[in-house]
């Protein structure tokens, strides 16, 4: 009775979760096709605006130069946000030892839900707690 209660409560959750992602995916994609229509709408009124001005070809180039920056600087953004994660942390926990230990064992442990799963991981930790209580017990 319990297995078919875990059962109907993951096969819901279940359901559930992928009718919600379906509908963000659809959504999500419908607006990233806008929001590109939009931007290269957007680099042709740019280029009719500046061409009798400066030239195609100049504008052309500047228009193209200014895309690759904006990529770069898109392509490095994660990177620097992660230094300045790592920085912050570094600078907040080596100040005080515990928060130190503290950061490393929550670290650890998302790393170790990350690669086995939040259930093992509980299932894990409980058996070593009972493990260590019959060792206490003991002695």
């Amino acid at each position: 009775m319990l297995g078919s209660l875990f059962s109907f409560a993951a096969t819901r959750f279940a359901g559930d979760t992928v009718d919600v992602l379906a509908r963000r995916a659809v959504w999500g994609g419908l607006a990233a096709i806008l929001l590109l229509t939009g931007f290269v709408f957007g680099l042709m009124i740019l280029f009719w605006v500046y061409e009798p001005q400066y030239g195609a070809v100049t504008v052309a180039a500047a228009i193209a130069g200014a895309c690759f920056l904006a990529a770069l600087i898109a392509l490095a953004v994660p990177a620097v946000t992660e230094w300045a994660k790592r920085r912050r942390a570094k600078n907040a926990s080596s100040a005080n030892p515990v928060a130190q230990t503290v950061a490393a064992v929550s670290e650890e442990t998302e790393a170790a839900v990350d690669y086995f799963g939040a259930v093992q991981v509980v299932a894990s930790a409980f058996m070593f707690g009972l493990g260590a209580a019959r060792q206490i017990r003991r002695r």
